[in-house]
């Protein structure tokens, strides 16, 4: 059974429900958000939440700070510009999941520069974690194709930030050991290997630095003909390691149109697979997907977190065209930014009831939305957590959504 918390408050608000569902902690995880695209390498502060080691430099430092920065690698980059895919300046292969990777140079033998240089990616968490807690962390690499050296113990280190003031973001990082490492010599270059273990936090972690935190000496290694071990990432996720999968509640949705199931928002890259309910082979992965039925569908989530395996399941009814009175209030409802700090969108109520209330049942924002984006000021809002409510006046239907003011 899912983990039900019920807030009492919250239940003369609308029935709402909050599940100890799946959160992942790491911010664009999939590094599909972006500032901009890519156009040379060392770029991979264009991703939203996302730095080098040393998150004071940007383009137009001096050398050898330019050889501390992964690349950024985005479908919206051009072909000529080397940081698009399948085919980029040190690789042939495509995100592990949707539009967005990045490339890091995780070994050099300094044959070419005379010294050894290591790239290390660095994001910031939504929140620091809970001393005490137990946190699962995952992600994902896959060899370059262009570069020959695979190596072993690429890791994970999660702590307050304090590696960032190292002056020297190009040397591998020996006085650090990461919570999370590989032992085994990765060297696949088709298929994407997951990365996971899990940890007990101290309460200061704000900060996830992916990265080879061993020296030259101590890394076990398979030599081709270049100097470098180049690794892409995808799909990062430290989410605590008593959470259990989340399908979503149950929605409506009208032929041929598409709703997401699944957590209501930073779903990108959790270790979780989805299939109609029954079957065998994988229809998606992630926290959060996006589904069209063509008639009603049972579907089934599974998560893998760190070898505890929960399940859920989520149905998506679907009415015929021209039927009135039976579809979902907010079946397609997307609440986005979420945290938030001004500006809150929320897509597909048009013609609903929109409201917004505070943890004591307070009603802080109400409104009918005539539109099929409604955007509402949350900048006047206290920070913390909030409920939006969308009632569909035809069928009587309605949604709630959490949604957190930063």
């Amino acid at each position: 059974m899912k983990k039900l918390l019920i807030i009492n408050v919250l239940l003369f608000i609308c029935a709402c429900t909050y599940v100890q569902a799946q959160i992942n902690l790491v911010r664009n995880p999939g590094f599909e958000t972006h500032t901009g695209c890519p156009v040379s390498n060392d770029q991979i502060y264009l991703a939203t939440g996302w730095n080098g080691l040393d998150s004071n430099w940007t383009l137009g430092g001096t050398y050898p700070a330019l050889l501390c920065l992964p690349e950024y690698i985005n479908g919206c980059a051009t072909h000529s510009s080397g940081q698009s895919f399948p085919d980029g300046a040190y690789w042939y292969q495509y995100p592990r999941s949707g539009n967005g990777m990045t490339g890091c140079r995780f070994y050099h033998d300094g044959s070419s520069l005379g010294y050894p240089v290591f790239d290390y990616l660095q994001g910031r968490l939504i929140h620091t974690l809970v001393a005490g807690q137990s946190y699962c962390v995952t992600f994902y690499v896959n060899r370059g194709l262009g570069t020959d050296y695979a190596i072993n113990n690429i890791g994970a280190y999660l702590d307050g930030g304090y590696i960032d003031t190292t002056v020297h973001c190009y040397s591998p990082q020996t006085e650090y050991t990461p919570q999370i490492l590989e032992t085994a010599i990765i060297s696949d270059t088709l298929n994407w290997i997951k990365i996971q273990g899990s940890f007990t936090a101290n309460g200061t972690e704000k900060f996830i630095t992916i990265g080879e935190f061993f020296d030259t000496g101590h890394i076990s290694k398979i030599r081709g003909t270049s100097g470098m071990g180049y690794y892409l990432v995808d799909d990062v996720s430290v989410i605590a390691s008593d959470a259990v999968a989340y399908g979503g509640p149950d929605v409506w949705v009208g032929s041929g149109h598409s709703t997401y199931i699944g957590v209501d928002s930073n779903g990108d890259g959790m270790p979780c697979y989805w299939y109609v309910l029954g079957g065998t082979t994988p229809i998606d992965s992630g926290g959060r997907i996006k589904v069209t039925p063509s008639a009603t569908t049972t579907y089934e989530v599974v998560m893998d977190l760190c070898g505890v395996v929960t399940r859920d399941t989520v149905t998506v009814h679907v009415w015929a065209v021209g039927v009135r009175g039976v579809r979902g209030a907010g079946s397609e409802v997307q609440v986005f930014p979420n945290p938030a700090v001004g500006l809150l969108h929320v897509e597909g109520a048009e013609g609903c009831e929109v409201r917004v209330f505070d943890v004591v049942g307070r009603e802080v924002y109400g409104g009918f939305s005539g539109t099929n984006e409604e955007v509402i000021d949350i900048s006047g809002l206290t920070s913390g957590v909030y409920v939006l409510r969308v009632v569909d006046p035809i069928s009587g239907q309605q949604v709630c959504r959490r949604v957190v003011k930063e």
